[in-house]
Order: structure tokens, then sequence, then C-alpha cells
């Protein structure tokens, strides 16, 4: 009845309506679909999915302030709390209570043949007025506004508890496969596009976790095996006294919660590369100056991961309780390196990045024909990606010894390698490469020289000096050119 209220109310009144409200109704679903779902059945959740659809929609996730107002704001948060109002555009965006709708999507309303669902009835995350077809796929605003607000949100949930975000991205990234696979959210997903700012923010999202998780999920398997045949040996694990015992055992556990908190996520993140890519203008986002780098690098250190490093040959008791199954992200990766395999941009930062071996390349390739990973076309595609990342190594090791000559003002500050796209920072009046700077504010919105204030859009493209660098660098290469000949 709450949610049929506020579904009624004028967008101006809705956006002061007081945030525990909807708190407190996200966190009666999400408890009522983990400890008594079936109870849920007949229970009218129609009106609650309409609301929650609306406080998602990017309508309600913008925020425009000036400092002053921030500070006015916190302030009163910090001494009244309950007057802190729901979304609005001047007062609050509240991450974590965001993160909470899309958990109510999730828990609440994505169909129960669906992976990692609960025992939801139909009956509730179905509309009896639209056939019993999902809310999700049936909902008019939905099928406008869901996909590029879930994507808007697996980036926002940065900014939520270090823990929570892995358990927020899984459930949003389990939604926009269905969403993906559904017809009526195709127009939609084409849109995505349009909005580059909170696209870049949701790809970051995908390339920060996967840097971070990965690796410590690869590092702490071989702990959690060397416990499992300490304890698995009664000499060995006998010979310990008691207190030694608990000490590895505490370790243990904290390993094996620390891994199948993360290796889902991992999971659904390569497979959400996937999919996405299949789409042709989703691609290019990816091959943008601002993302291509990271992409190739997080990649390739995966890639490290799996084949570089045994991954494939590493085993665990119950991996399945772990959700550890290497060849097949071993299989949704080399999809990803096959759908970008023909993007010249791609294979130049692949053979830029550190990652990068011949050898690495070589060996996946072939990892892949063994095992029957990929087949036709996309196998094809992943040979010659191996092919052409190698050719452009060799040229971007010969541009790099040109570089080393470049005078200090073509270089960037903080990188201190030479730029391709300068720009001025207004704030500090220094001059940096547009990926350098957009990487970071991404994570940190201050310049990084003085700490103010500082938004992408402020910045100035440096026109002048990016023409004086073309004119040295065609120079440059004309006198290469001509001592080899």
């Amino acid at each position: 009845m709450a949610a049929g209220i506020f579904l009624t109310m004028e967008k101006d009144l809705l956006k002061t309506m007081p945030e525990h409200i909807v708190d407190d109704l996200c966190s009666v679903l999400v408890y009522a679909s983990s400890f008594c779902a079936k109870l849920l059945s007949g229970v009218d959740v129609g009106n609650l999915y309409r609301l929650t659809v609306l406080l998602l929609s990017k309508e309600y996730s913008q925020v425009n302030r000036s400092s002053s107002t921030h500070m006015i704001h916190y302030l009163i948060y910090w001494r009244f709390p309950s007057l802190c109002v729901l979304a609005h555009c001047q007062l609050v965006r509240n991450y974590n209570l965001r993160a909470k709708l899309g958990d109510v999507l999730h828990d609440i309303f994505l169909p129960g043949n669906s992976e990692n669902h609960s025992e939801v009835p139909d009956s509730v995350t179905c509309d009896p007025l639209a056939g019993g077809r999902p809310y999700l796929t049936s909902d008019k605003l939905s099928k406008e506004t869901l996909a590029p607000s879930l994507l808007l949100l697996y980036g926002e949930v940065e900014n939520t508890g270090f823990y929570e975000k892995n358990d927020h991205r899984t459930k949003i990234a389990a939604l926009l496969k269905f969403l993906w696979d559904s017809p009526e959210h195709k127009p939609a997903f084409k849109r995505i596009t349009e909005d580059k700012k909170s696209f870049i923010t949701f790809a970051n999202g995908i390339i920060n976790e996967m840097n971070d998780k990965f690796a410590s999920v690869m590092e702490t398997l071989p702990a959690i095996r060397t416990v499992q045949l300490q304890m698995a040996n009664p000499q060995e694990w006998g010979a310990l006294n008691e207190e030694e015992r608990e000490t590895i055992t505490s370790r243990h556990e904290n390993n094996e919660r620390e891994v199948q908190r993360s290796l889902p996520l991992c999971n659904s993140v390569m497979k959400m590369l996937g999919f996405l890519n299949t789409d042709e203008d989703i691609r290019d986002m990816f091959l943008l100056p601002d993302m291509c780098p990271r992409l190739a690098n997080m990649l390739l250190h995966v890639l490290t991961k799996l084949v570089g490093s045994r991954g494939l040959g590493l085993k665990v008791e119950n991996p399945e309780s772990y959700n550890f199954r290497p060849k097949e992200m071993l299989q949704d990766l080399c999809v990803v390196f096959s759908s970008f395999a023909a993007a010249d941009a791609f294979q130049t930062e692949c053979a830029k990045s550190g990652y990068y071996t011949p050898e690495l390349m070589s060996k996946s390739v072939k990892t892949c024909r063994k095992l029957g990973l990929l087949v036709g076309e996309s196998m094809d595609l992943f040979d010659l990606l191996a092919t052409k990342v190698e050719d452009a190594s060799k040229v971007t090791i010969s541009d790099e010894d040109l570089y080393q000559d470049a005078p200090d003002e073509f270089l960037d500050p903080l990188m201190q390698e030479f730029m391709t796209d300068p720009v001025k920072l207004p704030t500090s009046g220094n001059i940096v490469d547009r990926k350098t700077i957009t990487q970071h504010l991404l994570n940190d919105g201050t310049d990084p020289f003085n700490r103010k204030k500082l938004s992408i859009d402020e910045v100035i493209p440096a026109n002048e000096l990016k023409e004086k660098m073309k004119v040295w660098l065609d120079n440059a290469k004309a006198k290469r050119a001509a001592k080899g000949n």
C-alpha cells in the first residue's frame, strides 16, 4: 500500500520522502526472500517493483551539488539524521540504499529458474496483469530504464562496504544477464552507449573488481589446498598442539570465506564481458582511449594467473563449493579476447601491457586448442590476435626508443609516458594525458596536484601542445626511416 501511495506522488514530493521508509521496505523484502520466501505467495508486490525501478532510474541518481551544499547536508545529517531525505538532487546520494534496491530486484523479482536465486514463488516474481510474465520483462518503465540503471549501479556500489560490494555486484551481474537474454531489453542496452560517463564508471568497476579479487583468489587457493592436505594427514595434523591447530583452522576458514565471496563475482564479470561485447557499439566503448589500456591489462593479468602460473592445474577439494571452475573461466576469458581480436587499438594495448609475452599468448592458444575451449571462428580470431599482438609489440618497442629522446613537456608528469591526448587541469594548470586524469577521477574526484575538486568535463584540451608533439614525432619517425634507408 505504501509503495502505491509513493507512486502517486509528484516527483518533487517523492524526492523528499525520508530515506528510512524505503530502507525499511527493502530490509523486510530481502529478509522475507531469505528466510520465509513461500510466505510471500499471494502478496501483491507490483507497486513495490515499480517504485524500486523508479528510484533506481537515472533521474533519481543524479546529484549536482556544490561543496558548500555538501557540507551543510553533512552537518544536518550528523546532527539530525532523521531529517535525511531520499535522493534529493541537491542533498544526498545514498549508495548503500541504492544498492539495497538492486538487491530487492534480485532477491524478489529475478525468476526462480535464474542462476543464484532463492525460492520466491513465481506468483511473486510475475505480474498477473501481464499474463504471468516476469515484472522484469513486462513492466514498461523497466524496459526503458532498468538496463542503464543497473550498469550505473554496478559502478556506484564501489562506494559501499569492502565486502558488501561483492555481493551487490554478483546480484547486479545476474540481473544484467537475465535482461540481456530478454528481447524486451535490447533497445535499452543499445542506448547505454549514449551515456559515456556512466558507462565508463561501470566499466571501471568491472576492471577494478577483477584486478583486486582474482589475483587474491589465485594466491589464496594454494594456501587452502595446503591446509586441506595437512588436515587430511592424521599424523601431521596430530603432531600440532591445540593452539597451532586453532590458528591454522581460523586462517583457513577466513581464506575459504574470502574465496567463496570473491569467485562468484569474478565468474559473473567474465561472462558479462563476454555477452556485452557481442554488441558492436558496446565493444567500441571498451575500446575508448580511457578504457582500452585498462581492459587489456586486466584480461592479460587474468590470463597470466590461469595459464602462466599453472592456474588450470591448481587442485582443491570440493572446487564447486568455491565456484572454482578454471577451465570455464579460461573459456570465457578467451571468448572476450577473440571479440576484440580485430581491433587495432586492443592489439596495441595488449602489446604495451607489462603482462604480455609472446610465450603467454602462444601457450594460451595451444591450451585452448587442446582443451577445445574455442572452436571455429572464435578460435581463429584468438589465434590471429596472438600474431597481431606480437607484430604490434615490435612497433611499440620501436616507438618507445623514439620517446626516450622526447622533451619533458611531452611526457605525462604522473606516468612519465609520451602523451597522446594532453589536457590542462584548470584547478592547478598542469598538463597530463587525458586517459591518466580520466582514470584518476574515476576513483578520486580531485586534482592530483592540489586536491581541489575536479571533474573530467572541466579539463581543457591542450591543442597547441598536441600539435607540437605531432610535428616532433613525425620528424623523429622521418629521421629514423632515413637512417634505415
